[in-house]
């Protein structure tokens, strides 16, 4: 497998419109695929872009993915994951989750939270490489918590 070098940044004016339309080129598709495409929502992923902190994975001036995460008191959580479809055999998705964990370890939180759609196994198996357990539910059923702990600094 592949990895690709990239650069993890904060999204900045002017990386809007490609940072949406990639979360929208990779979220509907999966809500197709769970047999419920209305669930597929611009307004709340054009929310959820204003009101979290979005970070961008940069190959060679490419957008290679986006992370878009949210703090809480002593948990960082990762609202959003996607990664460019011509770049998923890349590992972009691992790099954006161990940045995401320096982050949370370097901001003291206790935890790293991720919020993933019952039906994306492969953000499942991908955050479970990384030591995430799945929590009990309490979120809406077509969505699954997974939850690290992380080590106290």
């Amino acid at each position: 497998m592949t990895r690709l070098k990239v650069e993890i940044r904060p999204m900045r004016s002017g990386d809007e419109g490609q940072v949406f339309f990639l979360g929208e080129e990779t979220l509907r598709p999966l809500a197709a695929a769970a047999g419920h495409p209305e669930r597929f929502d611009e307004d709340r992923l054009l929310g959820l872009l204003g009101e979290a902190s979005v970070f961008v994975a940069e190959a060679d001036g490419e957008l290679a993915g986006f992370v878009a995460v949210e703090r809480e008191p002593e948990v960082v959580a990762v609202r959003c994951l996607c990664v460019s479809p011509a770049h998923e055999a890349e590992q972009v998705a691992h790099q954006l989750v161990e940045w995401v964990e320096g982050l949370a370890f370097s901001e003291r939180a206790a935890r790293l939270r991720a919020f993933v759609p019952a039906a994306d196994t492969r953000s499942r198996h991908l955050y479970e490489a990384h030591a995430f357990a799945a929590m009990p539910a309490g979120e809406p059923p077509e969505l699954v918590v997974l939850e690290k702990r992380l080590p106290e600094a």
